[in-house]
């Protein structure tokens, strides 16, 4: 003759707490996120590019970007992507291929370009980028440091004056700046720098 044993109850007392003290593993670290604060990661920028023994330095400090084909920060708003470019022989034409390999973009081919002895600026309005480029000279010969802004015209402006002091030694004029920070456009939709009234040692 078969038996039956009564089971004792089961207590769910510990099941919630398991559940209980999971919940507070898992969800502790979004609760405390906006209370703790975050350290950001900078770094000094450098124009330049892992490999070469060509960089230059920067008074500034941004956020790394994590981009493997280019040296790039973060600084604000503003994007600032850095390349060296091999044998080039036409520095305005090594700036345009440099900003459409760097923004995904192609200048306006009519674009006016600013030059300044080795120095050469582009600006694209229609992407929001400005492209310089610096010639190498003496044991850098055959070499193009190349620079790429990307974000609003008027957070630009600081970043594109210190790049363009640190190529030629001076800071941008002041008409340039403002051709950066609010650009005006013709009919045909390029925009409208008058370069003939700034340009200065021209190749």
């Amino acid at each position: 003759m078969s038996s039956y044993r009564l089971q004792p109850t089961t207590d769910n007392r510990w099941w919630w707490s398991l559940f209980g003290v999971t919940a507070v593993v898992l969800l502790l670290p979004a609760v405390l996120l906006p209370i703790v604060p975050t350290r950001a990661v900078s770094s000094d920028v450098r124009l330049g590019m892992t490999g070469y023994s060509w960089s230059i330095p920067l008074d500034l400090t941004c956020r790394p970007d994590t981009d493997v084909l280019v040296e790039g920060w973060t600084c604000g708003s503003v994007s600032v992507a850095t390349m060296i470019a091999e044998g080039g022989t036409d520095p305005d034409r090594t700036l345009r291929r440099m900003m459409r390999a760097i923004s995904s973009g192609l200048p306006p081919a009519g674009a006016e370009i600013l030059r300044e002895g080795d120095a050469r600026m582009l600006i694209d309005a229609r992407s929001s980028s400005l492209g310089m480029s610096l010639e190498g000279t003496g044991e850098h010969e055959g070499l193009t440091m190349v620079a790429v802004l990307t974000g609003p015209g008027e957070q630009i402006v600081p970043i594109a004056d210190t790049v363009w002091g640190k190529f030629t030694g001076q800071g941008l004029p002041e008409i340039v700046k403002e051709a950066i920070a609010v650009p005006t456009f013709e009919d045909s939709g390029q925009i409208v720098v008058p370069f003939e009234m700034v340009q200065v040692g021209s190749r």
